[in-house]
């Protein structure tokens, strides 16, 4: 599947029952995957008067879904492609629906409903386990962890010293001052939106990242590098080209990596705002959609 599109690898979306449903939105890769499955051209015309059409994916291809609980190998049973505009895209959508075969280790790896997964669209499918991982820690320990992790990269940033402005509490929805934390097997993952002052009255900075590290950070790895972002009335400043990260959680990924789904929200542009998946180890961003991507 990948090859309908060189730059798509993986994709994002949810599972439901025995399925999992990952989108593309790209114009390119809809047009050449419908191709593949029909062998024709037109799917602009095909689409005319229609917000969708579906394709039998005829089972012949393959992709691994990750999640929490692991990698499950699964089968394309069926391809849909959004008109433009249908998805709150303004390009083509392509949605794959891919089944997970019953039973066996395979199907004890397919995840749970209504969860992120990670669709691999170029490895051989696989099967495996998500890892144990370390117990989700107390509110206020989370929150503690949370400001340390702030604090550090306040330093990374290396530029004047600034001052918290409100102790971070613990909300993945909330623009400033909060984070998360998500247990990993040796570590936990920390993303941060934290405001501080410093310079000029009325000069506030935010700082935001995601870290990996563990409680004591004896280790501290940025698996999405802090930066500094000024702020004008809480939104981020126009002359910035910044955005702020949000940790939504994380899935198996091969080698024993984890891939973590982190939110881009960008207040300049509200329109590139986007869900990703990032590779913990290297920093890259291995699937991505738009944030406010939702096909009927």
């Amino acid at each position: 599947m990948a090859c309908a599109g060189g730059r798509h690898r993986a994709a994002l979306g949810w599972s439901l029952g025995g399925e999992a449903h990952v989108f593309i939105a790209d114009d390119d890769f809809a047009r050449s995957f419908y191709h593949q499955l029909t062998g024709k051209r037109d799917l602009m015309d095909a689409l005319e008067g229609h917000q969708l059409i579906a394709v039998d994916g005829r089972n012949t291809r393959s992709a691994t879904v990750l999640s929490s609980n692991g990698a499950a190998p699964a089968r394309l049973s069926l391809a849909r492609f959004h008109a433009p505009q249908t998805c709150g895209y303004t390009g083509l959508v392509t949605e794959l629906v891919l089944a997970f075969p019953p039973g066996g280790a395979a199907g004890r790896r397919a995840p749970p409903s209504h969860v992120t997964v990670v669709a691999l669209l170029d490895h051989a499918a696989f099967a495996g386990g998500g890892g144990a991982t370390r117990p989700a820690l107390p509110s206020r320990a989370a929150m503690a962890l949370i400001r340390r992790v702030a604090d550090r990269a306040e330093h990374a940033t290396r530029g004047a010293p600034l001052g918290l402005l409100h102790p971070p509490t613990v909300d993945a929805d909330q623009a400033a001052d909060a984070g998360e934390v998500v247990p990993l097997e040796s570590a936990y993952g920390v993303g941060f939106r934290a405001s501080y002052v410093g310079g000029g009255a009325g000069d506030t900075t935010l700082i935001t990242g995601v870290a990996i590290a563990d409680t004591g950070l004896h280790h501290v790895h940025w698996a999405v590098r802090p930066q500094r972002l000024r702020l004008a009335g809480g939104m981020i400043r126009r002359t910035n080209s910044g955005v702020r990260y949000s940790l939504r959680g994380a899935v198996a990924a091969p080698g024993g990596d984890r891939y973590l789904l982190v939110d881009e929200f960008a207040d300049v542009s509200p329109g590139d705002s986007r869900a990703t998946a990032v590779a913990a180890e290297t920093r890259h961003v291995v699937a991505a959609q738009p944030l406010a991507l939702r096909c009927p």
